[in-house]
């Protein structure tokens, strides 16, 4: 049900009480700790032993670079000894704990793979007490002083990957730091909030720009090894991880102390805090953890909970919101046992205090309606009239046929989850690209021209023919360029004047189309696109609004 905004708007204080007594502050490393590395390599990929020996002590050498950045870790390598050839698995996948914290040695096994580019990694472990970079998968050795740029990015790949599986060996970045680069609301309660790594102003990844270059998040790309290797960090948090002695577990969260507090500092009494669980996987499932009321010291208090270990994908995330008498009083915030960790470990914090500053900007996020969505195609060349759709494939097209048919997208949203009282601020459109038929039409019909029509074009909310010629309530409101975000995903900020379209009581559609309808030819020109109903890809809509 759509909600005023009354009163004061309230500072959200978290205190997150780690019960960490157990656990060592990690001491600077006074001097470095040495590890040997040994490499169990596929014979096919090393028709060369010579080339081999001659390589590998370079592959070390750039991780050493990287590792030096900020940690006190350095792997110790003998090319004469430490190359061996095995045609199967070298370790035993088990071991009894305790595991060896310090002296342990690393083992890299890689087997070839035929694919262009090299992939895969897990952190295994020997019974011997040997942290083992395994499941590697690589195209080739490389000579890392002489490399093509295909070269370069293959190289960079195995680098990357060995590094993100070694930082496991050493117990950091359990449950992934990439299981919370995407992440839906899923809570169904109003305001709601998403997880958007792609997104530089996104609330959760915004303050943490060392993570950006961690191999446990991602992988790097430069132009030149030089520029990788100077690029290429561990965060603060990986860092404090690898020097110090947590291979055998960190210990998580006790209880969680919610304290709501008013725009003076003073408590806020009877506050409604609830705590849900998300799972960092699609799609993304929540669990309500808890709901309780503040005391008089505006403070609620609960366990972190869930059914299995904090570093886990499955409950490692907590999405806290907070109302008064039955409206939101602070932008929702997502707490994760990664963001805990860096304030015990990185920071030498004994208490994880995160706060919400006032505010009456918020934002919602909408994804396309399956069986509402999907492309028309015009009768013929020029006619301008809609015959041929389709709703159901999950894919919609932009473009032209081989007959110079142009086809157009609607996009159906409903976005009566706003407040009836919203006042728009911002609105963003996203689509995934998939595919391409023919030549692309970015390069022959121009642009992507992007029309709003409060409800819907027609006359219902299912697509129709005459949605290809139907009138807008505006035209032009975005335009779609040819440069695609990161994972080919293209977007637009819609005009101001497509504010007083989107429907606060109901269906908000869009129409996609090229500028040019079509480039008179004989060949195919279209886009595929992901379309409604696709768990992780499916158009979306986010809406910035305040209330008055």
């Amino acid at each position: 049900m759509a909600s005023r905004l009354i009163g004061k708007i309230f500072i959200l204080v978290v205190i997150l009480s780690l019960c960490l007594a157990l656990v060592p502050a990690p001491a600077q490393a006074a001097s470095l700790e040495e590890h040997p590395i040994k490499f169990y390599l596929d014979p096919a990929l090393v028709p060369d032993m010579a080339f081999a020996r001659a390589v590998l002590p370079k592959y070390v050498a750039d991780m050493n670079t990287i590792l030096a950045h900020n940690t006190g870790l350095r792997l110790v390598f003998d090319p004469q000894a430490d190359i061996l050839l095995v045609t199967s698995k070298p370790h035993s996948d088990s071991a009894a704990p305790p595991l060896p914290e310090d002296g342990f040695e690393i083992w890299a096994h890689a087997v070839f793979t035929d694919f262009p580019y090299s992939y895969g990694g897990y952190a295994g472990i020997d019974r011997s007490g040997a942290g083992v970079l395994a499941g590697l998968r690589w195209t080739r050795l490389y000579d890392p002083d002489n490399l093509s740029a295909n070269g370069l990015m293959d190289y960079t790949i195995q680098l990357s990957h060995m590094l993100h599986e070694l930082a496991h060996v050493f117990g950091a970045g359990l449950g992934e730091y990439y299981s919370l680069a995407q992440v839906n609301d899923t809570t169904g309660v109003q305001p709601t909030l998403d997880i958007d790594l792609d997104n530089p102003d996104d609330p959760f990844w915004s303050d943490k720009p060392d993570f950006m270059t961690d191999p446990l998040l991602r992988t790097t790309q430069k132009p030149s090894r030089s520029q990788y290797l100077q690029t290429v960090h561990f965060s603060s948090l990986t860092a404090a991880i690898l020097d110090g002695d947590y291979r055998n577990g960190i210990a998580s969260f006790d209880t969680i102390t919610v304290q709501v507090a008013d725009e003076n500092g003073l408590p806020v009494v009877g506050a409604t805090v609830r705590v849900w669980n998300v799972n960092g996987n699609s799609p993304y499932a929540s669990t309500l953890l808890f709901e309780g009321q503040t005391s008089p010291t505006g403070q609620v208090s609960l366990a972190w909970g869930g059914k299995t270990d904090p570093h886990n994908s499955s409950n490692l995330l907590r999405l806290i919101k907070v109302t008064k008498n039955g409206v939101s009083i602070a932008q929702p915030r997502y707490i994760s046992i990664f963001d805990a960790d860096r304030e015990k470990l990185a920071r030498g914090q004994d208490e994880y205090i995160v706060t919400l500053q006032p505010s009456t900007t918020f934002s919602e996020t909408f994804t396309a309606a399956p069986g509402y969505s999907g492309w028309v195609r015009e009768s013929s060349q020029a006619s301008n009239k809609g015959r041929d759709l389709d709703a159901s494939t999950g894919v919609f097209l932009l473009g032209d046929d081989a007959s110079n048919r142009q086809y157009r997208a609607i996009l159906s949203f409903d976005t009566s989850a706003l407040p009836e009282d919203a006042v728009i601020t911002g609105a963003t459109l996203k689509i995934r690209r998939r595919g391409l038929v023919g030549r692309n039409p970015f390069a022959t019909h121009g642009n992507i021209i992007v029309d709003i029509r409060r409800a819907y074009f027609s006359t219902s909310r299912n697509l129709q023919p005459t949605d290809f010629q139907a009138a807008s309530s505006r035209k032009g409101v975005g335009v779609i360029r040819r440069s695609p975000q990161a994972g080919n995903w293209y977007s637009t900020g819609l005009a101001e004047a497509a504010f007083a379209a989107i429907n606060l009581q109901g269906i908000t559609q869009f129409r996609l189309q090229f500028r040019s309808g079509d480039d008179n030819d004989d060949t195919a020109d279209a886009l595929k696109f992901f379309s409604a109903g696709h768990p992780d890809y499916a158009p979306i809509l986010v809406v910035e609004y305040r209330m008055p």
